[in-house]
């Protein structure tokens, strides 16, 4: 099984560019199944002037996923689609017939 999380999205004050609201992802995926779960966090803590403050223009996507993983039980995420995958995969191997043409 392999869990990918990325970042969809930041939200921030335009004004000084501080990340309010991030939009990630758990992409998972083994064999022919495939699942995401999206969630959201808002970002209560820090300031433009604090000494570890990155500016928007110099985030990278790594810097972020620090920030998500930190704050949430990333187990939890890559456990529900885990299950989601397993169901996927019964299913395909239950099915007793195919669609297609052979050319």
């Amino acid at each position: 099984m392999i869990h990918r999380w990325k970042i969809y999205n930041l939200e921030r004050i335009k004004s000084d560019g501080m990340v309010t609201k991030v939009t990630y992802a758990c992409e998972s995926e083994l064999n022919q199944a495939r699942t995401r779960e999206i969630g959201n966090i808002a970002l209560t803590t820090g300031s433009a002037s604090d000494s570890s403050f990155i500016s928007f223009s110099s985030l990278t996507e790594d810097n972020v996923l620090g920030w998500i993983t930190g704050s949430i039980n990333t187990s939890t995420f890559e456990s529900a689609n885990s299950a989601s995958i397993a169901i996927q995969l019964n299913n395909l191997a239950a099915e007793t017939t195919e669609e297609g043409t052979p050319w």
